[in-house]
């Protein structure tokens, strides 16, 4: 059992050693005591706005968005809600969907996926981030995608 115990112990501190630290005050999110981007929440907290930090204009917005479908109702989700965020890189024309978090678990998977080198949104990594995640959210959606098979026989 101590075994056991100090494996978990070890394994804990190992994953809290390499886990980024993830501030945002006055709209500056820092990751590991370093400014990393310009988050703001807009739209009664549904919306953020995210930039670099010598950019100019917001460079991607992200949007919450949710749906109900009866197959996803359980014990822990009884509205059967399904929760995502909509990322759209406004200059590259690019979107996708993922996971819904919090502000802070936003920067921190645009941190982990080197969304920003150097201050600079990298587009390569975007592309990448684009193809990993996709539109899942909108494409499983119940009712959402309609398929039209006209028969001309």
């Amino acid at each position: 059992m101590i075994k056991y115990f100090a494996l978990l112990l070890f394994v804990g501190i190992s994953f809290a050693g390499i886990s980024q630290k993830v501030k945002i005050k006055d709209d500056v999110a820092s990751v590991d005591g370093t400014d990393y981007l310009i988050v703001t929440k807009r739209v009664l907290g549904n919306e953020l706005s995210i930039k670099g930090m010598d950019a100019e204009m917001e460079e991607i917005s992200c949007m919450y968005l949710d749906y109900k479908d009866e197959n996803e109702k359980s014990e822990s989700n009884k509205s059967g809600t399904v929760d995502w965020i909509e990322l759209n890189f406004i200059d590259l024309g690019l979107r996708c969907e993922v996971p819904a978090v919090f502000p802070k678990g936003m920067v921190k998977m645009l941190y982990e996926n080197k969304i920003y080198v150097d201050g600079q949104l990298n587009e390569e990594n975007v592309n990448r981030l684009v193809k990993k995640y996709g539109m899942r959210y909108s494409e499983n959606r119940p009712g959402g995608n309609v398929n039209i098979i006209i028969n001309t026989n």
